[in-house]
């Protein structure tokens, strides 16, 4: 006949198990975002990932500088794709289009001197592609002086800067 004294200790066992296995965190196949300044990776981020991101300030003296941005829909590249930079009520006023390629780290390059040469305020880069016809709001953009840079938002944010909202996934795709 068998006990039940070993019965807490197999609870506690499966319980542990069930905590090991519910706390880790798939990252494959997923959405994902990259963005790096030349060479530099400056900001990766998976769907489900907070974001603390650092200041970076782009003035005149990047003018030369590119911007290279990759979006992964479930660890594929999308088709189709676009980014679009849109003022406070939606209309386009840049927008860049990117052939389709085969490959996992295909970038989207925005040269810096064409950020630099926007004079609105209040500027958003929207992501699109086949796989995300909606769109998916990547950053939001304010430039003053020509000068521009990404970090948190907070309330004491002045200044020309980009402020990254990156990540806001309501629209990202499930896979």
């Amino acid at each position: 006949m068998k006990t039940l004294t070993n019965i807490p200790g197999k609870a506690a066992a499966l319980a542990i198990i069930c905590l090991s296995i519910f706390s880790i965190q798939a990252k494959a196949g997923g959405d994902y975002f990259k963005v790096y300044l030349n060479n530099k990776l400056i900001l990766e981020k998976h769907v489900n990932d907070a974001f603390d991101l650092k200041q970076l300030q782009l003035d005149k003296s990047n003018i030369n500088d590119k911007l290279v941005f990759h979006y992964s829909h479930c660890g594929q590249i999308g088709n189709g794709r676009k980014i679009a930079v849109k003022d406070a009520k939606g209309n386009i006023i840049k927008e860049w289009k990117f052939e389709d390629v085969s490959g996992k780290h295909s970038g989207m390059i925005i040269p810096v001197k064409e950020l630099l040469q926007l004079k609105q305020d209040d500027l958003q880069f929207v992501y699109t592609a086949k796989e995300l016809p909606k769109g998916q709001l990547m950053a939001s953009i304010r430039l003053t002086d020509k000068t521009t840079g990404y970090r948190s938002i907070a309330p004491e944010a002045r200044g020309g800067w980009l402020m990254a909202i990156i990540f806001r996934w309501n629209n990202a795709a499930v896979c």
